[in-house]
């Protein structure tokens, strides 16, 4: 394949998939954050564009890897500023209100009603459980599809999800101790 239909290839796929990848991201981040990782998905495939699968399906899920990327990297980089303006504001006041977090949970909306016992398990849990229940489920990913994506093998893919899953049920359960659960393996059979 030429560098032209490299290129055309790749315009062809960002009309295919700007909705699924700019979905991904709002999932992830609030509306402004989202756009940014967006824009720099895009800009990173036009850079690799060499590397760009040839399966239409395998080229969506390298995007979804490289959004994964550019999102980690911006949090990172919110996290950094974060630290930088604490710091900053230390010195020159005795009590700091703190950072606003633009890549936070509510803003990503994986954390809504404060007493949805959902949401706050997924907001305790790790960045790499809450990551990893996400491509399972929010995005409806199969196995093999979260294995290219996050770059590990689908065996690791089956143990992690595995683990988080009953990770995220031990939170559950801590959360509603009350709650009967023979409920719970009732409503979870449906």
């Amino acid at each position: 394949m030429n560098a032209d239909e490299r290129s055309e290839r790749l315009e062809q796929l960002f009309r295919q998939t700007f909705r699924r990848v700019m979905a991904y991201c709002l999932r992830r981040a609030n509306e402004a954050a989202a756009h940014d990782a967006v824009a720099e998905v895009y800009a990173v495939a036009w850079r690799k564009r060499r590397q760009l699968p040839a399966d239409d399906e395998e080229a969506v899920l390298w995007l979804l890897g490289i959004a994964r990327r550019v999102l980690a990297n911006q949090a990172r980089s919110q996290r950094r500023w974060a630290r930088l303006l604490m710091r900053v504001a230390e010195r020159a006041e005795p009590d700091p209100p703190p950072a606003a977090d633009p890549y936070g949970a509510e803003d990503a909306g994986d954390a809504g009603d404060a007493g949805d016992g959902l949401a706050a398990a997924l907001a305790q849990a790790s960045d790499a459980d809450r990551e990893l229940l996400r491509l399972a489920y929010w995005d409806d990913l199969s196995r093999g599809d979260i294995a290219t994506v996050l770059g590990i093998s689908v065996g690791a893919v089956d143990t992690r999800l595995h683990r988080a899953r009953q990770r995220l049920r031990q939170r559950l359960a801590s959360a509603n101790p009350h709650q009967d659960p023979a409920k719970e393996k009732d409503h979870a059979e449906r």
